[in-house]
């Protein structure tokens, strides 16, 4: 809003003033015939044409009257503040996006830890009557196995789920442009924010491409090459100020 200010008083009654002041140390000394003064023929006689001190002062108005670039200036100054009021805009919308998607990837690893353990206990407890009825003789050594690597891997993913779940903490506190180890509590549930946010009267809304806010940032843009255009026809015009 200052630089559009600063385009538009370009174009206003301009003010220049100055002062000059000027003291000889040594006064500079000219040298003439002596005769002028009735002196003696030949002889020369120092005179100081310039005053000891000299003070002196201008004031100076000017405006300009036309000018094809100053014009073509005060339509720029314009489309630089939507430019700058739509870059806001987005950058508003990119930060809103960044937080709910490291929101999000907290709360799905916090899921996939919860069904991840849920299983876990579920194979457990299948190993272990497996593994009597294994010692009972009444059981495959093969299924036992099977259940055993069935259960190695899933606790291997358990662990990972755990060293993301912890990265995603960081990442979102990193995102919302807290320390990074602060100890973070999410109010929120998946399946909560799934019934919430789900609603068919997004299928009704106004989908319009001139409505988002990249199109608007386009549409900025198609606008300043087009005034650089005019600043450059402008260029062979007449400037006229007093």
């Amino acid at each position: 809003e200052k630089e559009k200010w600063e385009a538009t008083a370009t174009g206003l009654p301009q003010i220049n003033a100055a002062v000059d002041y000027q003291n000889w140390l040594k006064q500079q000394v000219s040298l003439l015939p002596a005769e002028i003064t009735g002196g003696t023929p030949g002889e020369f006689v120092p005179v100081e044409f310039s005053p000891k001190q000299n003070i002196g002062a201008t004031a100076t108005l000017s405006q300009l009257i036309f000018d094809g670039s100053y014009l073509v200036g005060l339509q720029a100054s314009k489309v630089y503040l939507e430019i700058s009021e739509n870059a806001k805009i987005k950058t508003d919308l990119e930060v809103r996006k960044a937080v709910i998607n490291a929101y999000g990837n907290v709360l799905l690893t916090e899921e996939s830890l919860k069904i991840l353990k849920s299983n876990r206990k579920i194979l457990e407890s299948n190993l272990h009557e497996i593994q009597k009825t294994f010692d009972n003789g009444l059981e495959e050594e093969e299924s036992l196995e099977q259940i055993k690597i069935s259960l190695s891997s899933l606790i291997s993913d358990l662990n990972n789920v755990k060293r993301l779940n912890l990265l995603s903490y960081q990442m979102l506190n990193i995102t919302l442009g807290i320390d990074l180890n602060t100890p973070t509590r999410l109010t929120d549930n998946l399946e909560m924010l799934s019934l919430q946010y789900t609603s068919l009267e997004a299928l009704a809304a106004d989908d319009s491409v001139e409505n988002t806010i990249d199109y608007l940032i386009a549409e900025n843009e198609v606008e300043s090459k087009d005034l650089m255009v005019k600043l450059a026809m402008s260029q062979g015009m007449p400037t006229l100020s007093a």
